[in-house]
Order: C-alpha cells, then sequence, then structure tokens
C-alpha cells in the first residue's frame, strides 16, 4: 500500500473517531478536532542527526548544518540549524520525547530576512501548544532586519530573489522531512504550512508550485498578489493623503468620527448591534452622514470635502485618470480606526521604497517615491512583468487538490496592509476555474468581522485555524464554521523597547500595517518595526503579549502560545456566509449564533484593471543565467 492510500485509511478511521467522539459529547456546533496521534521515538542521537540525514542529496544542493538538543517549557528539542546554498538559513526542531508524527513548516512576514520557528493561529490546539510538532522555517534566503529602508536590497542578487519568490521554503520542507526520516526513522505523517502576509502567500505558493509538499495548507491574509499590493496598492494610501506641500489631509482625531458614521448607519445589517460589520461588502458609506455643513467653523466632529474625498478614495482603492481599478478593492467600511496615527508620514511610504527593487527588475527613485507614484497602465505593465515569479495567485490547485491537500484561507476585513477583496477575488476565481464542487473539496474562505491584519482590531482576531485544518486532513472533517475570539487588546513597543511604547493608531497601535508595522496613511510611526502585532501577530504566530512583554519581542518558540481568554467569541462561517445572532443566548457566545446570508448579490468575477493576474498557467521557474534572471520555462 502507498504511503498516499496510507494516508487515505488513516483519515476515514480518523473521521470515524472524531464522529464518535461528537456522538458522545453532544458537540453539534464544535469546531473539528483530530484524533490522538502515537508518539514516537527518536531512533538516531541529536548529535548524529546532520550527519545521517542525506541532506545534501534530499535538498539537490549542498547543505551545512549543526545539531544540538535545546530546553523548552514543553520539553527538549533537537534544534538543527543551517544553510543550504547558496544563503538560505533554516531551522528545524524535533520533539525528543513528544512528536506525534506531525510536522509544521512556518511562513514569515514582509519581506522576511530572519527564522521564526514557531506555531501561529493554533492557540486551541493541544499538540501545537504542546510542543508535539516538528516545526521548520526558513529566513527565504537573506538576512536582513523587518522595516529598514533597505530590505529590499536583496534583490539585487538574482538568486536570492528567486529563493525569496518560492525555492527557499520549498528546500526548507525537503530537508527537515530528511530529518524527520533520520531521527524518527519515518517520514511524518501529516505534513502543514501555516502562514500569515507574506506567510499566506509563501503557503499558497506550495499549493500551488510544490503540492506534494503539504496536507494541509493555512494562508493568512495572504499577500498574493504581491507585485501590485506592493506598489500601487501602498502608495495609493500615502499619495492620495498628501497634500502638494507635504502635509496630510486625513489625520487620525477623524478616524473615529467617520467609524462612528459607519457603524452608526450599518451595524443592524447583520441583525446584531455589536459594532462590527459582519460584511462590509453590504454597507455603502454615504458623504451625507460625515460631511461638515457649508461654512462650518467647527469642523471638529465632521469631515470637510477634502477629508471625505481622502476617505472615499481609501475605500475605493487605487485607480488611473481614466477610472481603472488597479485592485478588486480597496478599504472597507468599519475598518477606518485601523488606518493609522498621527501626523507624519506612515509606513505606506516607506514600504514602497523598500519594495520597489524587489518588485521592479528595473527600479528607479521614482518607483520608490509613494507620493508621486504613477498611477497609470504603463506603470502596471511594468510592476506585472515579474508577476510569474512572485505572485501566488494561480488557481490551478487540481495537484493539490488530487494529492489530497486541505487550504484554509482567513482574512480579517478590516486588514489595511493587504486588501481583502484579493482574497475574495482569488477564492472566487477558483471555484470557476476548477468548478464549484472541486472547489469546495479541498478550499474554504473564512472572512473574520473587525480584524485587522494578521490579527488585532475590536473583532474576533484571536482565531485557530490549525485544529479545523488537522480534523479537515487526518479525519475529512470538512470545517463548517471556525470560532474566533474578542481578546483585550494591548498596546505595542517598538523591539527592544518597553511594552506601550509609541502608537501606531487607534486601539494602542494597530497591527494594520504591513507585517507589524503599526500606524497608517494618517501617519504616525510604524511602532514595532516586523515584530507580532495584536492578539495573533502580524506574521500569524498567535499568543500574548503581542511585542512579547517588557523589553522587546518574544523569541520564536517550536510550540503554539495557548489563547487569551476570550472576553466574547463568535462564529466564522464559510464565506460568503455570516453569524446571524439567533435572538437567543448570551450575544458573547458563539453558540447563539447560526449562519445567514450577508444579502450582497455575489458576481462571479471581480471586474478590475489586473484580473487577469488571478489565473492559471502563469507561473514560471526560473534560474541565473551570466549574472542574470532568467526564465527556464514558459
Amino acid at each position: 500500500m502507498s504511503l498516499f492510500q496510507l494516508k487515505r485509511a488513516a483519515r476515514r478511521l480518523a473521521a470515524l473517531t472524531v464522529l464518535a467522539v461528537l456522538a458522545v459529547s453532544g458537540a453539534a456546533h464544535a469546531q473539528g478536532v483530530a484524533a490522538a496521534l502515537p508518539v514516537i521515538k527518536p531512533v538516531a542521537g541529536c548529535d548524529a542527526l546532520v550527519g545521517a540525514a542525506g541532506l545534501d542529496q534530499a535538498a539537490g544542493a549542498p547543505v551545512t548544518a549543526k545539531a544540538a538538543v535545546i530546553d523548552t517549557p514543553k520539553g527538549q528539542f533537537c534544534q538543527v540549524t543551517g544553510t543550504i546554498a547558496p544563503a538560505i538559513g533554516f531551522e528545524v526542531d524535533l520533539p525528543v520525547a513528544k512528536w506525534t508524527q506531525r510536522f509544521l513548516q512556518a511562513g514569515c512576514g514582509g519581506l522576511c530576512g530572519s527564522i521564526n520557528a514557531s506555531i501561529g493561529n493554533a492557540g486551541k490546539c493541544l499538540p501545537a501548544t504542546d510542543g508535539q510538532f516538528v516545526v521548520a522555517a526558513s529566513d527565504l534566503g537573506h538576512q536582513g532586519r523587518m522595516g529598514s529602508p533597505d530590505e529590499g536590497a536583496f534583490a539585487a542578487d538574482p538568486q536570492k530573489r528567486i529563493d525569496f519568490a518560492y525555492r527557499a521554503n520549498h528546500l526548507t520542507a525537503l530537508v527537515a522531512k530528511a530529518l524527520v526520516r533520520a531521527f524518527y526513522g519515518q517520514q511524518p505523517r501529516y505534513s502543514y504550512f501555516s502562514g500569515c502576509s507574506d506567510g499566506g502567500r509563501e503557503a499558497l505558493m506550495e499549493a500551488q508550485r510544490y503540492p506534494e509538499d503539504f496536507d494541509g495548507v493555512s494562508a493568512g491574509a495572504p499577500a498574493m498578489l504581491f507585485q501590485v499590493q506592493n506598489s500601487f496598492n501602498h502608495a495609493w494610501t500615502t499619495a492620495v493623503n498628501t497634500r502638494p506641500d507635504g502635509s496630510r489631509i486625513l489625520a487620525a482625531d477623524k478616524l473615529p468620527v467617520l467609524h462612528a458614521a459607519v457603524i452608526d448607519h450599518c451595524d443592524m445589517l447583520d441583525g446584531n448591534k455589536d459594532g462590527l460589520l459582519s460584511d462590509p461588502r453590504a454597507c455603502v458609506v454615504d458623504p451625507a452622514w460625515v460631511l461638515c455643513p457649508p461654512g462650518a467653523a467647527d469642523t471638529k466632529s465632521c469631515l470637510t470635502a477634502e477629508e471625505w474625498a481622502v476617505a472615499a478614495k481609501l475605500y475605493q482603492g487605487p485607480t488611473d485618470a481614466a477610472g481603472h481599478h488597479f485592485m478588486p478593492g480597496g478599504w472597507q467600511p468599519g475598518s477606518e480606526l485601523q488606518w493609522g496615527g498621527g501626523p507624519g508620514g506612515g509606513p505606506g511610504g516607506g514600504m514602497v521604497k523598500s519594495m520597489a527593487p524587489v518588485v521592479l527588475a528595473d527600479a528607479t527613485a521614482a518607483d520608490a517615491d509613494a507620493v508621486h507614484y504613477p498611477f497609470t497602465t504603463a506603470q502596471f505593465t511594468r510592476v506585472a512583468a515579474l508577476h510569474g515569479l512572485n505572485d501566488a495567485t494561480s488557481t490551478d490547485l487540481r495537484a493539490f487538490a488530487g494529492h489530497g491537500g486541505k487550504l484554509i484561507m482567513w482574512h480579517g476585513w478590516s486588514d489595511t496592509s493587504i486588501a481583502p477583496m484579493i482574497s475574495v477575488a482569488y477564492y472566487k476565481a477558483v471555484r470557476k476555474e476548477m468548478g464549484a464542487d472541486a472547489a469546495d473539496s479541498f478550499l474554504r474562505l473564512f472572512m473574520i468581522p473587525g480584524v485587522g491584519h494578521c490579527g488585532g482590531g475590536d473583532g474576533f482576531g484571536q482565531v485557530d485555524t490549525l485544529d479545523a485544518l488537522m480534523a479537515w486532513v487526518e479525519g475529512g472533517t470538512a470545517p463548517t464554521q471556525l470560532v474566533a475570539d474578542q481578546v483585550p487588546q494591548r498596546r505595542m513597543g517598538p523591539p527592544g523597547g518597553p511594552q506601550g511604547g509609541p502608537q501606531g493608531g487607534p486601539q494602542g497601535g494597530p497591527p494594520n500595517g504591513p507585517d507589524g508595522r503599526g500606524g497608517g496613511p494618517m501617519g504616525g510611526p510604524p511602532p514595532g518595526m516586523g515584530g507580532p502585532g495584536g492578539a495573533n501577530g502580524a506574521d500569524g504566530r498567535s499568543g500574548p503579549p503581542p511585542m512579547g512583554g517588557p523589553g522587546g519581542p518574544r523569541q520564536p518558540a517550536p510550540y503554539a502560545r495557548a489563547d487569551q481568554t476570550a472576553l466574547a467569541s463568535r462564529p466564522i462561517y464559510p464565506f460568503p456566509q455570516i453569524a446571524r445572532y439567533s435572538g437567543n443566548g448570551d450575544p458573547a457566545q458563539a453558540g447563539s449564533y447560526a449562519p445567514g446570508g450577508s444579502g450582497v448579490r455575489e458576481v462571479e468575477t471581480i471586474d478590475w484593471y489586473g484580473a487577469g493576474l488571478i489565473g492559471p498557467g502563469f507561473q514560471k521557474d526560473y534560474q541565473v543565467r551570466d549574472g542574470q534572471l532568467s526564465v527556464t520555462s514558459p
């Protein structure tokens, strides 16, 4: 019997086990839980592991590595660190005493540049919080500090471009599995990939390019539309809010005014007055709600026409003078408190500058200038040139589904770093490409109200996707809901500084900037450059405190942090369903809700200028030839 057949048989048995447990417990609305697996003990010593694993052969490239036993609160791990040629840094942590046959590889945020071997969005998953997983991670082939001005400098090396785009994670997976086989005498029974932001892009890239690497993939707020997202989108949020003299137009003190008006008019569209919009697409913001009367002397509690024009453009997303939309959507109603801090430059401009050399092979100074960015179809064509390298928007997931793979996507509706409508557009495009029934057999999208970038916000930002993914992969139980929690928001401080340092904006510095950067187009210095932000961490890692407590960010650990105690919980149903209050029970409890429609008329395809960037058959393989990036496959 093949490994694939063994896995299918195991899934059937696990499904029966889970059903039996649910029948006994009566947990009709339970989020899926995978069956426990036996512990496998090592058959080799940690000190001899590197030499016995055949890493060069596994990776197809020279590998240098070392191994040592480390102590953690969850027990000992054999930690292997090393480099896959030419410069891919990796870490693999193997439990010494309680491995239960599962492997998880973690993605990283921003442009990566460091190794974060930890498990996110798994705070209720016992095998993850107990340290029962082999955990691996990569730096994507270069070293760098997230948020630094030269963050994208690695792109001057064409091989580092390839490693960042897709090669590093694949080779890390191959090396990790070789280490597992040598250490335990068997391959992982189940393999998972989990990441948020760029980690979400990496997750989708694995499913699209290397469909047999992982059985289950969790992709949060994926930066899949990498090229356009990191150019047009970030530049737009700065350009539309900057006067010719460089001053800002819409300031932070007006955001609560706009937000209050939106909530006042749209909160009850989902039948529950809770300060959140379950599906912001149902809310059409009317300028009359907030515009100051003509000639008003006091404009503190209203928006001037100039301020409203900025808000309208942020809701709309980037366009050119002819009205071509360069994104499938902008910032959503209800997200206003995530828009940024005080006067000054927000992170959008900095992102455009640091990303320009990565997005464009021939970047110029003009490409790094967010305020004067050329929002033109000609510039869009330039940006799309590396679509086949960096973007993870292929809708042909037949090989992944055929392998038995399962994919959970999730995105906060209040994300102002990566537009939520990108995930919606991709989900719809996969269903169109593969057919609804085929897509439903392996894909779910969960859109979470009030949640910012990879967590935080005023919604239900603490969510465990790994438990549901494991139940689907191992037991065949497709997720009918995720249960998300509202948790206390904590202030964010800069890495190395005190907790509660400079704030990026409302809510104590929302973690809604790109990959952990607070702030936004209203300005405000980004409070934490690349550390975890909010309840789940901007890289998808779970666990309080958001910046790791006094003294700076927490150090990555090869297990998940247990969830915080919830203030309230809410079921999150597969898109496009929303949670509707049943009229009975405590509105703060998930059991008081049932799935329902949002009233939004769904269309099969979202119309925007770059719609062709989401589809099948565009990804290319690259190599370095004569010192230049070169396509090796059409």
